[in-house]
């Protein structure tokens, strides 16, 4: 017998020696229990008899839910294997929007879902991308001049501004330091995130997100890096012509309105530094923060109706980008979908959606700056209320 063989022979005599060993269980015996157990079953029960604890539950009521589920099922829906039974999209659905309301680890969720945290991770994710997706006419950015003089018309029914065709604003979301990241993501609050920047009409509703940029970007730069300070910067956003405001036959250019974080510009106006004040800029500053309250008031809804934004979303950058970018279509359908307000209170000590830094770029164009004098004087002439 060659040595080839004889070392094949001692290998196989060592591993028939060996004792068998102890293989782990496919599921766990109570994960079996599904079924019977979860807070499906449990929501099942209280639907029944107390439509509010549905409601905070979700986030939503049962008659949305369904309307919600309805329009995942087709991309969620899988078939059973002779091993086991899939999970069924109404316990994906649940699971997904438990965890956005509250921020619950998957390890933590899985003693209500009975779900393994793998299971839970999977299927959040999924469901979150498909929510994104069937919800993608919920959130449409205006490509013509007539959706932004509809936006217009909004805010100067309701905030006195008329050319005014959208409230922008950013926020850092605390997600957990990413491996090997360095300082990547780390921004000038001391914590690690990812850059939430949204434009909001006068409803409160999202009109455009870009979510994803690293937290050490200067926050000056957030608009630079977006996909609409690209197209801001080389006027490519289909805005309707310069047009007169109510009482005077000036033109003026249609505008966002920004706070302090972003740069003066032809069609964004931020208000005045406090050390340049005087009544009548103050006066300026008070409706341009006015017409702001929008979307603050946004992001506000947003941080009380889902708990994911109130700690820190313990997953790495991608996977944070596909969950914040669900919540946002999420706030929008449920904006127009239902009239229940369902938020929490929270514990303003403990948000995690922190403002943008106040840029330090001087370079605004003397246009920009002349409309911001002429908007001035408007709001303490003719516009004014």
């Amino acid at each position: 017998m060659d040595r080839r063989r004889k070392a094949c022979l001692a290998i196989l005599l060592a591993l028939g020696n060996n004792p068998p060993k102890n293989r782990r269980c496919w599921v766990k015996e109570w994960f079996k229990k599904r079924e019977q157990l979860s807070h499906v079953a449990l929501l099942n029960e209280i639907s029944l008899t107390d439509a509010e604890d549905f409601n905070n539950y979700f986030r939503m009521d049962e008659a949305t839910y369904d309307s919600l589920l309805n329009m995942v099922t087709p991309f969620l829906k899988r078939q059973d294997t002779v091993m086991r039974k899939s999970i069924s999209v109404n316990e994906r659905l649940a699971v997904t929007l438990r965890y956005l309301a509250t921020g619950r680890t998957f390890e933590d969720l899985k003693f209500s879902a009975l779900m393994s945290p793998a299971s839970i991770s999977d299927a959040v994710l999924e469901t979150c991308e498909v929510l994104s997706y069937v919800l993608r006419d919920y959130m449409v950015f205006p490509n013509t001049t007539n959706e932004w003089n509809n936006i217009a018309d909004g805010f100067g029914r309701r905030y006195n501004l008329s050319n005014c065709v959208g409230a922008i604003d950013g926020k850092h979301i605390a997600i957990q330091k990413p491996p090997h990241s360095g300082s990547f993501y780390f921004n000038y609050k001391g914590f690690y995130s990812i850059v939430l920047m949204a434009i909001v009409n006068s409803k409160k509703e999202f009109i455009m997100i870009d979510v994803g940029i690293n937290g050490r970007v200067s926050d000056g730069g957030v608009l630079f890096y977006s996909k609409f300070g690209e197209l801001l910067e080389n006027n490519q956003l289909m805005l309707p012509e310069s047009a007169p405001l109510p009482n005077t036959n000036e033109n003026f250019p249609y505008i966002f309105v920004a706070d302090e974080a972003f740069a003066l510009n032809v069609h964004m106006m931020k208000p005045y530094p406090q050390k340049l004040l005087n009544d009548e800029r103050h006066e300026y500053n008070r409706r341009i923060s006015r017409a702001r309250a929008p979307v603050e008031n946004a992001f506000g809804i947003l941080n009380s109706r889902f708990g994911i934004f109130q700690k820190a979303i313990m997953l790495d950058p991608e996977k944070a980008i596909t969950i914040v970018t669900a919540c946002c279509y999420l706030h929008n359908f449920l904006s127009k979908e239902t009239s229940h307000s369902s938020y929490q209170s929270i514990d303003r000590t403990q948000e995690t959606l922190v403002d943008l830094k106040s840029t330090l770029r001087r370079n605004s164009s003397n246009a920009a700056k002349d409309i911001r004098e002429r908007l001035c004087r408007y709001f303490n002439n003719e516009g004014k209320i």
